[in-house]
């Protein structure tokens, strides 16, 4: 697997695990998730999939 496909797939789990960040009130966290999966995204120029919410 290349790095591109490994940090496509690592970015879209990161993301699976945002929301229940913020269910449990652990705001700080997912905002540190978010900006990491914003980083990879930029990092290795992964297009946002427009079906996923941001």
């Amino acid at each position: 697997m290349d790095k591109i496909a490994i940090a496509k797939s690592l970015a879209n789990d990161l993301e699976k695990h945002l929301c229940t960040l913020e269910t449990i009130g652990a705001l700080v966290a997912a905002a540190h998730l978010d900006a990491a999966v914003a980083s990879l995204r930029q990092t290795f120029d992964i297009p946002v999939d427009k079906s996923e919410p941001e």
